[in-house]
């Protein structure tokens, strides 16, 4: 009998001495993770940047046009180069808006804007030197059709404004 006993555990013994708990392999799993994910953290952009900027103006611009139709106050969105801001039609001309909401924003940097549109005239259409104005009447309705297109490197994204104040954002490469 003491044949039997002695002979499984060092079998048992052995087994340990051989392989890896449950524990250790675990352990060096969750290593492995956490250097991928940090890897994976420290890796170049990949148009995300111009994605999320591209999907915070749309949503901006939405806010802009329901607050035209709330405040039944032409409210426009002028678009350059460097970034956009919102304006609201009062007695004296075009002032900024009181909402928060209706914060302009700048675009990532190394960014190139382009806007395709119609315009509505020199006066109103545009809002300086390369910078374009859509306007949102009190019925929500955009002052003409605009495509607004950011890229980047090989990205791009764009934000197109339809006449009936709809609003699309397209990520492309």
């Amino acid at each position: 009998m003491g044949r039997y006993s002695d002979s499984g555990s060092d079998a048992a013994d052995r087994a340990r001495a051989n392989g890896f708990s449950l524990i250790e392999l675990l352990v060096a799993l969750f290593v492995l993770a956490l250097l991928a994910s940090v890897a994976v953290l420290s890796l170049p952009d990949s148009g995300g940047d111009l994605r999320r900027s591209a999907e915070s103006f749309a949503a901006r611009v939405g806010a802009a046009r329901d607050e035209a139709i709330v405040t039944a106050r032409p409210t426009s969105v002028v678009v350059g180069q460097a970034g956009y801001y919102f304006e609201t039609r009062g007695e004296g001309g075009w002032q900024p808006p009181d909402a928060r909401s209706l914060q302009g924003g700048d675009w990532p940097s190394d960014t190139v804007v382009t806007h395709e549109g119609a315009g509505i005239g020199t006066k109103d259409g545009q809002a300086g030197a390369g910078n374009r104005r859509i306007v949102f009447d009190s019925l929500g309705l955009a002052s003409e059709d605009a495509r607004i297109s950011l890229s980047r490197e090989a990205h791009e994204a764009t934000v197109t404004i339809a006449r009936n104040g709809d609003i699309r954002t397209e990520a492309g490469q």
